[in-house]
């Protein structure tokens, strides 16, 4: 949907998740170096920023990486890179899987007129979660999630992928946010490879693309569980995506679902 992209952290991602599409990619084509990250150049990314993405098109931040995994922690990149939109005033979509957006030193830099915050969960089990993936508890990332939406930030739930025996719909009915986006599996030879004999082929009939997708009936079926007050699917089958975004979607245009307050351009000219 939104085709401007931009990774302040690239070559690794240390949350490591094992049905990351992103990580097989990086894999296959010899580019992932967990031991050798490569930060973008700031100088780079003001100049892109500046001149290169159109006014009021949203970036989104998080591409092959997480924008705010715990180097971030040490170097700021990805803060700085927000300041340079905020100057800017250019919109912008954060992808994460780190409650550290919700701390107070990012909320002084996350402007509520430009700021779009996806915070990705795949299971609500601290413990069931650390078996496939390094990032922060889903707990933690919960209570940033709420702390959000409390402050009227544009959040949502990302449950992406959504993985049945991973998200219990109940326990994510309990988050207190309004809006969740849901993104199903796809299955590749590397994704079957690291979660091994809990991929069935079985639950992955269809074919499209190089993935092994869900059937369209177990999708709607698993749907009608999530009580969220705005849920909006994202799916990589284009049969499926229309009728998604004709028939069930908020926005038919818009499968993120972003909430749009128009900005005041001059707010931080000098």
């Amino acid at each position: 949907m939104y085709n401007n992209r931009l990774d302040t952290y690239g070559q690794w991602c240390s949350h490591n998740c094992s049905y990351c599409y992103a990580r097989a990619l990086l894999d296959f084509r010899w580019l992932r170096h967990p031991e050798n990250p490569k930060f973008i150049d700031l100088k780079e990314a003001y100049k892109i920023i500046a001149k290169q993405i159109p006014d009021w098109q949203v970036t989104r931040l998080w591409w092959m990486t997480d924008c705010f995994q715990p180097v971030e922690k040490i170097h700021k990149i990805t803060y700085n890179v927000l300041k340079a939109f905020n100057y800017y005033r250019k919109p912008y979509l954060l992808l994460t899987k780190s409650d550290l957006i919700a701390t107070d030193e990012y909320l002084e830099v996350l402007d509520k007129d430009l700021a779009h915050i996806q915070i990705t969960l795949t299971t609500t089990d601290d413990e069931l979660c650390a078996k496939y993936e390094k990032a922060p508890k889903p707990s933690d990332r919960i209570k940033a999630i709420e702390k959000l939406q409390r402050l009227w930030y544009d959040v949502q739930i990302r449950l992406s992928p959504f993985i049945p025996w991973l998200a219990y719909p109940k326990e994510f009915n309990k988050i207190k946010c309004d809006k969740m986006l849901i993104e199903f599996l796809r299955v590749n030879h590397w994704i079957k490879k690291w979660f091994g004999e809990f991929i069935d082929d079985k639950d992955y009939p269809l074919s499209y693309q190089g993935y092994r997708h869900m059937s369209f009936e177990r999708k709607k079926e698993l749907i009608k569980e999530f009580k969220i007050k705005e849920i909006t699917v994202c799916d990589f089958d284009h049969k499926h995506l229309n009728y998604w975004k004709k028939e069930f979607n908020p926005n038919p245009n818009d499968c993120c679902n972003l909430r749009w307050i128009y900005p005041n351009p001059k707010k931080n000219e000098k």
